[in-house]
Formats: C-alpha cells, sequence, structure tokens
C-alpha cells in the first residue's frame, strides 16, 4: 500500500535519479518532448554495458510508443540509435510505456552549427550520414516524417550524426493513430505537395495524406538550407508570406548562395535539388543517391568546400560566428575525441588479439606485437589531440584578430575584416605561434604607454616576457603573442580589471 502511495508521487515527467523504470535506473533527466520524456539508464544489474537512452510516455497507453519501437527494431544503420528494449513501467495511473535504445552523448545538429563556424564539406558529411540514416529507414518501409535539426544528434566523440525521435515515424502496414488530414510532423519542414493535398481535399471527411520518402527528403533539404544560411526557406503553407514559390511550377527557395556566397556552388545545388518543387526531383524520392552525391561532393569538391561559412564576431545576427564560443566548442570536441578514439583503437586490438591467441601459433606473436599497439595507442592520444589544437587555435587566432569581443549591435560595417584559418603548425609540444593582435583588446592599457617596460605595438600596450621564448602559445604562457621574435602580454591599467581577456 505505502509503495502504490508513493508510486503516486511519481511524474513521469521528471522521475528522480536511482528510480527504476523495469529493469533500468534513471542516471539523469534529459529532456521533454510533446508526448515524452528522455532520460539517461543504466541498467541493473549490467551497469558495464554503459548508459542508454530510455524514452518514457507522459500518457498511459500511448500507442505510438509501440510503433516507434517496431520502427526502430527494423532500422540498422551506423546513424540511427540501435534499438534495445520496449516495455511499460507501471504507475497507479496506467501503465505508461517506454523505449530504450543507444545512447548518444552530444548536441543536436543546429546547436552543433551554432557553436562552431563550419565549413561546406563538414555540412555535406553530415548531411550524408542523416541521408544514409533515411535510406535505411526508407528501406524497412518506414518514413521518418519529423526529419528536422533538432531532432538530429551530432556525437561528442566522433562527430557522427544520428537520426533520432521516431516517434512521429509509420511504416507499411503499421495502424493510423489520428485523424488529422496531415500526420505529425513540424510545419517549417512540410513539403509543398503535403500542403497542396491539404488544400484540394479540404473538408473530405476521411482524406488523409500519405508522406513518402520525397517527404523526407524535402525536410531534409529544408535542414540543409538551415545550416548553410542560418535562415530558413520560405514557408510551403498556402497564405503564408513567400508560399507562391512552391506553386507547382513555381521557383522555389531562393539560391542559398544569395544569402550566403560562402556556400560551395555544389553543395548549394544538393540543397535545391531537395528542395525541388516537384517531388520526382527530390533524386527521385531515393535517400541512397542523395547520400551518395552528398558523400561524393564532401570527398572530391576543391579547397573552396574547406572555407569557413560564417563571419567571426560576437554579434547575434544570421551568418555570424563567436571566436570564443567556436573555441571553448574546439577545446570540448578534443576532449571528447580522445578516449573514445582510443576506447575504439582498443576494442579493436583486444579483438585482434583474441583472434591471433585462438590460432595455435598465435601467441608469440601477440606478445611480440605489445609494444607496437603501446605505440599506436600513443601515436593516436597525440594525433587527435593535435587535431584539437587546430580548431581551437584557428578560433584562438580569429577572436584576436578582430579586438577580443564585437558588443551586441555593432553593425557588420564595424566589424573588423574576416580572419581567415590560422594555418597549422607542427611541433612535438603542439605549440602553436599566435600572432599579437593587429589592435588592444577590451581594457589594455593604449598608447602612450608610460610604465616602465612598456611597448607600444598596433595602438597598445605589451610587456615582454624575457624567460618566454617562441613558441609563446604553450601551457603556461596562454597570455603570450609573439612578436619580431618575442613573446609579449598585454598590460592593462592598474586596479582596472580586463573587460575582456585574450583568447
Amino acid at each position: 500500500m505505502g509503495t502504490k502511495r508513493a508510486l503516486q508521487q511519481v511524474d513521469p515527467l521528471c522521475l528522480p535519479v536511482g528510480h527504476r523504470v523495469g529493469p533500468w535506473r534513471v542516471k539523469a533527466w534529459r529532456g521533454c518532448g510533446s508526448y515524452g520524456t528522455l532520460y539517461c539508464v543504466e541498467h541493473v544489474g549490467l551497469e558495464s554495458e554503459g548508459e542508454f537512452a530510455l524514452k518514457l510516455a507522459i500518457s498511459p497507453g500511448d500507442e505510438r510508443f509501440a510503433r516507434e519501437a517496431e520502427l526502430l527494431s527494423r532500422i540498422s544503420s551506423p546513424h540511427v540509435p540501435r534499438f534495445r528494449e520496449h516495455g511499460a513501467w507501471e504507475h497507479p495511473a496506467g501503465a505508461f510505456p517506454y523505449v530504450v535504445m543507444e545512447w548518444v552523448e552530444g548536441e543536436t545538429l543546429y546547436e552543433w552549427a551554432s557553436r562552431r563556424n563550419p565549413t561546406s564539406r563538414q555540412v555535406l558529411r553530415l548531411l550524408a550520414q542523416v541521408a544514409q540514416a533515411l535510406e535505411a529507414t526508407h528501406a524497412t518501409g518506414g518514413v521518418h516524417r519529423d526529419v528536422k535539426g533538432g531532432n538530429v544528434m551530432v556525437r561528442s566523440g566522433d562527430g557522427r550524426a544520428f537520426l533520432t525521435d521516431f516517434g512521429a515515424g509509420h511504416y507499411r502496414g503499421a495502424a493510423t493513430l489520428t485523424s488529422k488530414m496531415l500526420p505529425p510532423g513540424t510545419p517549417n519542414y512540410r513539403s509543398p505537395e503535403a500542403w497542396a493535398f491539404a488544400s484540394t481535399f479540404s473538408g473530405h471527411p476521411t482524406a488523409h495524406y500519405r508522406p513518402s520518402a520525397c517527404d523526407d527528403l524535402f525536410a531534409l533539404g529544408v535542414m540543409a538550407y538551415y545550416l548553410a544560411t542560418d535562415e530558413y526557406p520560405p514557408l510551403t503553407q498556402p497564405g503564408e508570406r513567400g508560399a507562391e514559390v512552391w506553386r507547382q511550377g513555381g521557383p522555389g527557395a531562393r539560391p542559398p548562395r544569395e544569402l550566403n556566397p560562402k556556400v560551395n556552388p555544389q553543395l548549394e545545388a544538393l540543397i535545391l535539388r531537395l528542395l525541388a518543387v516537384a517531388p520526382a526531383e527530390r533524386f527521385g524520392g531515393r535517400a541512397r543517391e542523395a547520400a551518395q552525391e552528398l558523400e561524393r561532393a564532401a570527398q572530391r569538391e576543391g579547397p573552396d568546400a574547406d572555407a569557413l561559412l560564417f563571419r567571426w564576431s560576437d554579434e547575434h545576427r544570421p551568418r555570424f560566428r563567436s571566436p570564443g564560443t567556436a573555441r571553448l566548442a574546439a577545446e570540448r570536441d578534443a576532449a571528447a575525441r580522445e578516449p573514445h578514439a582510443l576506447g575504439e583503437l582498443k576494442a579493436r586490438v583486444r579483438a585482434w588479439a583474441d583472434h591471433e591467441q585462438a590460432r595455435p601459433w598465435g601467441l608469440l606473436p601477440v606478445w611480440g606485437a605489445a609494444a607496437a599497439v603501446s605505440l599506436l595507442l600513443a601515436g593516436l592520444t597525440v594525433a587527435v589531440r593535435s587535431s584539437g589544437d587546430d580548431a581551437a587555435q584557428s578560433a584562438a587566432a580569429a577572436e584576436a584578430r578582430h579586438g577580443g569581443r564585437v558588443a551586441l549591435g555593432d553593425s557588420a560595417s564595424t566589424a573588423p575584416a574576416e580572419p581567415q584559418a590560422a594555418p597549422r603548425t607542427e611541433t612535438k609540444k603542439r605549440a602553436v605561434t599566435v600572432p599579437l593582435p593587429s589592435q588592444p583588446f577590451p581594457g589594455q592599457s593604449k598608447a602612450p604607454c608610460k610604465r616602465t617596460g612598456e611597448v607600444e605595438i598596433h595602438g597598445g600596450c605589451w610587456h615582454e616576457l624575457a624567460r618566454v621564448k617562441p613558441p609563446c602559445k604553450e601551457k603556461g604562457k596562454e597570455e603570450a603573442f609573439e612578436w619580431k621574435g618575442a613573446c609579449y602580454g598585454p598590460t592593462y591599467p592598474p586596479g582596472r580589471p580586463p573587460t575582456s581577456s585574450p583568447p
């Protein structure tokens, strides 16, 4: 009786840490959607298997969970979380269904893009991965029906994209759970043909639009357009501003390069193909073909595909990125990549060693390979760290070159010229030479420099770090910048703290 009363106090919207849902123990609350709450969980007694994602219904008896579990169980793709279990959590208010799947530690695609300054090549590769997830979904006779940036996760450890949240999905033979003419989904991503159907059959009591692979590909195009331009294409719903471009025979969305000239031409062409007004022009509804074209472009495009898509500034406007935010993201990425990459390599080494030991003559080679394996692991550690350093250094150089942070409201014309990525510097210590900024940091002492030991450079006051020699940017030298073969640090007025720290 006491247990039942205690359960009545537990809300599926916010289960406490340590609470059990079947054999699953809650480790953390991770978010809430329109009909489900997401938790990070572990299996009681099998904690060594790691963390999993558990989506719990917020209403008892929700039939969508069974359909989502069935669809997920049919899909096999490296870009869709692996299905683990489907069950029901017994509660005095009823049975609340849940779905358990692979846990993806990372951030949504739009969050990932807003915290970094991606290139066209990076966007092409991520879009190709989402298209591969759609290919696997369509191969089972299913459709996702809610493709958008918020339903794509980018894993922190390796940057892999995962298409998630199949709660609005459907598959051939599944029961229809809604009587509405248009199925569940997000209006910004609906295809023109879906709205055309609704307009044609408005008032019809039994008309129900059945989305196809072409609808999913159109939504992928909307997502791609936003990634490349920081803006959505016009809404497709009739009556909305700009919706006339989606009429049959209409021109469709404005080319992305008109909004952002830094978009690679091939990326633009593929985005416009995904957003074609006529469904058949969207790769004929074949997600596999879309994935191949996107990946082929990522591999074959020239250096212009590696140009940063957005300008550096702290202004909160479309097509601008904050150097400080990008630098922090690069450092977090590097920290996440190292254990992930090492873990994968160690697993492969263990599998290889087990295979070799199973062979009659294999034990000796395994012993002999131990040193080589250790060297390989050490080499990978350095490589992973170096790749993270390169990204962080580029963002740091950008922040330094535009003179720290730009106040909100500054116009584009007052922002310094866009910096290019800092050249890669390879040293055994992973040091990097960061040039002295072209203008003072906010709050830094400015010329004339009157204090003893101060030197005027680029209008700011600096002091030479006599004990520090180039390369200046190493651990313990975070505020050192190189100038004419020596390392310098900024000076600030006595008693007045700087308003912005150097990168």
